[in-house]
């Protein structure tokens, strides 16, 4: 005859006894230590084994060359001058640093009110779009000089310069997220005569919010250009500030070793600035369920 078989109930204190010890033992580590460290492997164990590869293929070029330091230094020589300044590289990345991040702050809030404003009606976007089309298209250096001259050699034009060169990106992507938010909801809230407001806060900000996060991404390291470059034209005019003053203080001295440095030590901010931003908007989008109209 079949017998019944009892099924272990969830709450039984030999099932939880043996649940507890797998736990003690290690034999379950918690989930988010393995995804943790799948998103190391996937995202950072790649560009970590290109980056040794390209070391590797430099400093082997540069021997069997055997090409002047003056010309090209190997991998040795720019991490030995990296450790020798590191003091005078340390705070030139973080004056450049500070004004890009204003720059970058900047360019979210008015970008993001701009296009707000141009989503309101397609006249209102007619009338102003053009003029951030003009922002883009006009080359940075011959729009720094001119703000230099107007508020001067100092960080307010250095943070300007920065703001201009990274603000389209947050208006275009802005003004496309507004402008597009998913229809059924937008059907669904007429049927319930919502107001102005609450399609706005309900529907198209949330929109809204991916597109945003896409600029910001955009505008992040083209914040940290644009900074460098108002710092080149301010220390042209003798201020000693940032690290456009030891780029071009390296170049007038055919020091190519610290300039290569130098150059490393501002690749580096752009991609910490960047790798911010988008750590950042991944949470919101992770948190906020966003999701971008069709």
């Amino acid at each position: 005859m079949w017998e019944a078989r009892s099924r272990p109930r969830r709450n039984d204190p030999e099932n939880l006894n043996r649940k507890f010890q797998g736990r003690r033992t290690g034999t379950h580590p918690p989930r988010l230590l393995v995804k943790a460290m799948k998103t190391v492997v996937r995202n950072i164990l790649p560009p970590l084994l290109v980056f040794v590869v390209f070391i590797a293929a430099w400093a082997l070029f540069v021997k069997i060359a055997d090409i002047a330091e003056f010309v090209l230094p190997g991998p040795d020589r720019v991490f030995e001058k990296m450790i020798e300044h590191r003091q005078a590289l340390l705070k030139a990345t973080l004056s450049t640093g500070i004004v890009a991040l204003a720059g970058f702050g900047l360019s979210l809030v008015v970008g993001c009110l701009s296009a707000f404003v141009m989503a309101q009606t397609r006249m209102l976007e007619r009338c102003f779009y053009p003029y951030a089309i003009f922002l883009q298209t006009v080359p940075i250096i011959a729009i720094a000089p001119i703000i230099i001259i107007w508020l001067g050699p100092g960080v307010p034009s250095i943070i300007c310069v920065s703001f201009i060169i990274s603000l389209f990106p947050v208006i275009t992507n802005a003004t496309a997220g507004l402008a597009n938010p998913p229809r059924e909801y937008l059907e669904l809230l007429r049927v319930y005569d919502a107001s102005w407001w609450k399609t706005l806060v309900k529907v198209r900000i949330p929109a809204a919010v991916p597109y945003i996060i896409t600029g910001a991404r955009i505008s992040a390291g083209l914040s940290v250009v644009g900074a460098i470059v108002g710092e080149y034209f301010t220390s042209m005019m003798n201020l000693d500030y940032g690290i456009a003053y030891l780029v071009i203080m390296n170049a007038e001295n055919a020091r190519t070793a610290y300039l290569f440095a130098t150059t490393l030590m501002s690749a580096l901010l752009g991609l910490v600035i960047f790798a911010g931003v988008s750590l950042a908007g991944n949470l919101i989008l992770r948190r906020g369920h966003y999701q971008q109209g069709e």
